[in-house]
This record gives structure tokens, sequence and C-alpha cells, in this order.
């Protein structure tokens, strides 16, 4: 197991497992349903839920060329699931994703890249450059409306957006 999210009143959960599959529950977690996504199993490191639970985004490392280089949405529970191409295409190592309580505004983040955001619910994604080069992105949070969000560079700093991440500036360093 690598990541979980849960619905606000946490009857819905859903749970990623590395070099597996996602896994659902609609009754608290007392029984669970494996979702195959996109077939083969992926090295899925983290997961976000809407507050009803019916939207749900997960990312997954990249493997190799075609594993891991677009983030997946649910819009039913994770019963089913849609793979988000983004652009330029090429592999990714996502580490985090963050909702909005709505889940129509996502937030993830890249270890040696950029933070992408959704307003759509990631039917089309934007990169934000917050840095040139890119940095070790690690985590990322949302706020209830997906306009505050927080994102961690590993071992560096905490940089935080006030505008759904269109501009973002450092809070704490070391």
């Amino acid at each position: 197991w690598m990541a979980i999210a849960s619905s606000s009143d946490g009857a819905k959960l859903a749970a990623g497992v590395w070099e597996g599959h996602i896994w659902t529950s609609c009754d608290s977690g007392l029984s669970w349903t494996e979702r195959s996504v996109g077939g083969a199993p992926k090295l899925w490191l983290d997961i976000a839920s809407s507050s009803d639970g019916t939207k749900l985004a997960a990312v997954a490392c990249c493997r190799a060329q075609n594993d891991g280089g677009n983030p997946w949405t649910s819009t039913d529970s994770g019963e089913s699931w849609t793979e988000r191409f983004l652009q330029p295409p090429s592999p990714r190592n996502w580490r985090g994703i963050a909702s909005s309580s709505d889940g129509t505004e996502l937030a993830a983040v890249v270890s040696a890249g950029n933070i992408w955001t959704s307003t759509d619910s990631g039917g089309t994604w934007t990169e934000r450059t917050v840095i040139a080069g890119g940095r070790d992105w690690t985590a990322i949070a949302s706020s209830s409306d997906g306009t505050m969000l927080a994102a961690v560079i590993y071992g560096e700093s905490i940089w935080t957006s006030t505008d759904s991440g269109v501009s973002w500036r450092e809070t704490s360093t070391g």
C-alpha cells in the first residue's frame, strides 16, 4: 500500500498499491474491490478524492517510457478510470496529487519537474513552472475550494499559492 484517500464522511475509500492496482471501498473499508486501472499494475504513489468520494485522481511513478506518464481520473468512485494525456507527452515521475472538495480543481507534483494544475477534473492540465529547471517536488495539498495550495520540495522548502497554482511563493526553507 502506498496511498489512500477518503470521502469526507469516511464511507468511500480508495487506496493505491505499489506495483499493483487501485482498491476501492464504499463501506468504510469493511470490504474492498480491486480496480485494474489501465490494465497493467502501476507504481501508485498518491490518490485524491472529492468530498463525496465520486471523483478520484491518482498518479503513479514512471518506471518505463510508456508507464506513469499521465494522471488518471474517475468520476464514479473508482469503478472506471480515464488516463489524462498531457502535452508535451513524456514520462513523468509523479509524487503527489490533491483535489478540491468538489473534485474539479486538481494539482499534482512531479519529481525533477514542475507542478501541474487542472480546473476541469483532470480533463486538461497546465504546467506551472515555479522554479526554472524544476525541483524534487514530493507532496501537495489543497484547500476545499482549490484556490490555496501548498507543495513541498524534498529537503528544501515549502511553497504556497493563493490563486489555484498560477503563482507561487516560498514560505519556508531548510
